[in-house]
């Protein structure tokens, strides 16, 4: 034994020497392998095509190792990640990915970044460049004008009617970051179609009406007939408001009250009017006007409400203004940008929470806000009003609890827990017995 001990000490540190030196030799040949792998695979000048309406379709030519599998990742304006779909056409020397859009979900002009990710045979996973696309609506030939930032696209119109469309656009995107404090220079793309259904079917959206925008890619959309000066005054600065409170309050967290953008988008393209007035007035008489806070993120889309939505959140903006001045537009809007919550911005910057405005917001028209879904308990669920610590009525159809009941549980489960601690004793001495076995 003492000569075996020895020899060990005498050789372990050579042995450890030339293992490493082994290790280390298998671990560069197979680092060089994987490099050699990787470096066999060489992608070509990527290309996509699109035909509105039908597909956009990507290219990835490429050349060396076979190929296992592939995917490709396609990015939306907005998506919180890609959308990964698999590709077929593995082995031909040119990857292809046909994405179908016959069915919406692509809007028109904006970007779409797609890229090819393959799978080599060893496992190594590459991925090749980004191939990037405009998702043109090519049924129409459209005209631009370019104006101090806005850059109109239009179809129809002429070129005295584009020209005024594009001031009003321009005054207003001015207008709102005047009053947002912000700095409007990178350039706005809007597209006017001339009807109604030519918006909607290329927006894919059925009830999208009027306008739309897309902030973050800074392309807006709307539908003014030729000619329709009343109209256009109104929705060609509406969209661009969006953008410039977008810019004013964007952060990562949450986006500000629905009732606050479009009421302030209405504040700047047309002011409080006297429909809009006459809206509000009616539905504080009849008792049908709604709580802001029923307004935070999404607004009614039948054709009753939806416009007294906008109307409320118009007069809202109104109220602010006139009560708190710019000042506190400015500081509402710089408490949004830094991703406080509504109640934490509207306290910062006006002294009070939302629901406190509204309070004072429907105080000041003069009417009670109407509550809509579940009602606060104390309520049966038969409708009659049960006084705090009296037994409810009992649901048809269901027994109610009694006292003989509730002692049968507990006698049972008294009785489960002591089986439980015996039969945990016992495991535990066989696990004692076992032991002391294999120590003999």
């Amino acid at each position: 034994m003492g000569f075996r001990i020895m020899r060990l000490r005498l050789l372990h540190p050579v042995g450890l020497r030339v293992g490493a030196a082994l290790s280390c030799s298998l671990l560069i040949a197979m680092c060089l392998a994987g490099t050699v792998a990787a470096a066999t695979v060489t992608f070509g000048t990527p290309s996509a095509t699109s035909q509105f309406g039908r597909e956009i379709v990507f290219t990835q030519p490429y050349d060396g190792a076979s190929i296992k599998s592939a995917s490709i990742l396609i990015t939306l304006p907005d998506d919180p990640g890609p959308t990964v779909a698999a590709v077929s056409n593995v082995g031909s020397g040119s990857l292809t990915y046909a994405m179908d859009t016959s069915s919406g979900g692509v809007d028109p002009f904006v970007p779409v970044v797609g890229q090819f990710e393959i799978v080599l045979t060893d496992g190594t996973t590459l991925d090749g460049p980004e191939i990037k696309v405009t998702y043109d609506d090519d049924r129409f030939t459209w005209k631009t004008k370019i104006g101090k930032v806005v850059r109109l696209h239009y179809i129809d119109a002429s070129d005295s009617f584009a020209q005024q469309m594009l001031s009003y656009a321009d005054t207003g995107l001015a207008n709102a970051a005047a009053l947002f404090g912000v700095s409007e220079t990178q350039p706005l793309d809007y597209y006017v179609y001339p009807s109604q259904s030519d918006f909607q079917q290329g927006l894919n959206q059925p009830d999208t009406v009027g306008g739309t925008v897309i902030q973050s890619v800074r392309i807006g959309y709307a539908t003014v007939d030729p000619g329709d000066r009343v109209y256009a005054a109104q929705v060609m600065p509406h969209e661009p408001t969006h953008v410039a409170f977008w810019d004013a309050t964007h952060n990562p967290y949450h986006e500000a009250p629905r009732w606050l953008n479009e009421g302030f988008a209405q504040y700047v393209s047309q002011g409080y009017d006297s429909d809009s007035r006459q809206i509000v007035s009616q539905a504080a008489r009849d008792g049908t006007l709604p709580s802001l806070l029923a307004l935070t993120d999404y607004f009614p889309l039948d054709s009753a409400r939806i416009y007294l939505a906008y109307a409320e959140g118009l007069a809202a903006a109104d109220f602010l203004v006139a009560k708190y001045s710019r000042a506190g537009v400015l500081k509402l809007v710089q408490a949004f940008a830094k991703g406080d919550t509504d109640d934490e911005a509207f306290k910062a910057a006006l002294g009070v929470d939302v629901a406190t405005f509204d309070k004072a917001f429907m105080a000041d028209n003069n009417a009670t806000p109407t509550k809509y879904g579940p009602q606060p308990e104390g309520t049966s669920p038969g409708g009659t009003s049960v006084a705090p610590g009296s037994t409810p009525t009992t649901v048809p159809g269901q027994k109610a609890p009694t006292r003989s009941g509730n002692s049968a549980l507990f006698l049972l489960a008294g009785i489960m827990a002591v089986v439980g601690v015996v039969l945990l004793g016992l495991a535990l001495a066989m696990v004692l017995s076992s032991r002391r076995q294999a120590a003999r």
